[in-house]
């Protein structure tokens, strides 16, 4: 509600024409920098691959248009920076990102549990996070990049300020393909914060089951839970069930639709929020650090960071 599609790219032009039909009419272009230059323009957002991330976000700052970038910020942290520092530069927050958990009713609850102090201090994180094969082996380093970014962002999200950033990690992962060690099935990636709280992050991309995200936090008082599912459970004939959806847009449809809303509305009211350009500089800085011990088998620390003022 409250906003308008004006133009729509892609590179492939006809199946531009296709979805601009579908929102009523709009400008097709199948060159993003133009979309971005248009006047008619008034906000973007980008949802175009990974690797594009970074310069079109970077491009839409320059223009000073508000952005929702989708998940990664970047494909690396030195590119993530690059956004961050033409932010701070222009000394204005323009860019909401695409860590739609934020939204999902479920995780706000257990966010509102730990913000409350229900839970006393926390101090164990625990992500399961399950996909479906889609016939092509992932290397771990989209692995971590493209889908354990969530579950990164999640426990630094969850756990609060009052843990820290994350000091160190540790990543162990079982190759998809025996030939391909970079191949990625399965990923076990262990956070300690500064505070000494922990986190644990599975990852599988080939549950053979469905598709499934549970959180688990463990504060000095209690616990709380996000179990993933959103269908009823079952008990009949022996059997005690219940339906697993295949793939994320079934789970977090109402997330993704709350995410716009809100994007939206911080428009209108000319007042930014949303994770920021800073919780995408912050996941990718570890990600990257998650990377380097896939690849040297040993903990690797996570370098200091300064949070810019623009983000307090």
């Amino acid at each position: 509600a409250g906003v308008g599609v004006t133009a729509v790219m892609d590179v492939d032009l006809a199946r531009a024409a296709q979805v601009a039909n579908q929102c009523g009419g709009s400008t097709v272009y199948d060159d993003a920098n133009r979309l971005i230059a248009d006047d008619d323009v008034d906000a973007v957002v980008i949802a175009s691959p990974d690797p594009t991330h970074a310069a079109l976000a970077i491009t839409c700052i320059k223009a000073g248009k508000p952005l929702l970038c989708e998940k990664p910020l970047a494909t690396s942290a030195t590119n993530a920076r690059q956004v961050m520092d033409a932010e701070v530069t222009g000394d204005k927050r323009l860019l909401q990102l695409g860590f739609m958990r934020e939204y999902d009713p479920a995780h706000r609850q257990v966010k509102e549990t730990v913000d409350g102090g229900a839970l006393g201090h926390p101090l164990f994180f625990r992500g399961v996070h399950t996909n479906l094969a889609d016939g092509n082996a992932r290397t771990v380093d989209d692995v971590i990049v493209n889908s354990a970014i969530h579950d990164i962002h999640t426990a630094h999200w969850l756990l609060g300020p009052q843990c820290g950033p994350v000091a160190n990690v540790f990543t162990r992962y079982i190759p998809a393909v025996p030939d391909r060690p970079q191949s990625c099935r399965f990923a076990l990636i262990d956070l300690t914060f500064a505070t000494g709280a922990l986190a644990t992050i599975e990852f599988n991309a080939d549950a053979g089951y469905g598709y499934e995200v549970r959180v688990d936090i463990v504060g000095e008082k209690g616990a709380a839970s996000v179990n993933g599912l959103q269908e009823m459970r079952l008990r009949l004939d022996g059997l005690r069930a219940q339906w697993i959806e295949p793939e994320w847009l079934s789970r977090f449809d109402r997330a993704y639709i709350e995410e716009a809303q809100a994007w939206v509305q911080s428009l209108r009211r000319g007042q930014p929020s949303g994770p920021s350009t800073w919780d995408g500089y912050r996941s990718l800085v570890v990600a990257d650090a998650c990377i380097a011990s896939a690849r040297s088998g040993q903990p690797e620390d996570v370098p200091a960071m300064e949070r810019p003022a623009l983000y307090d």
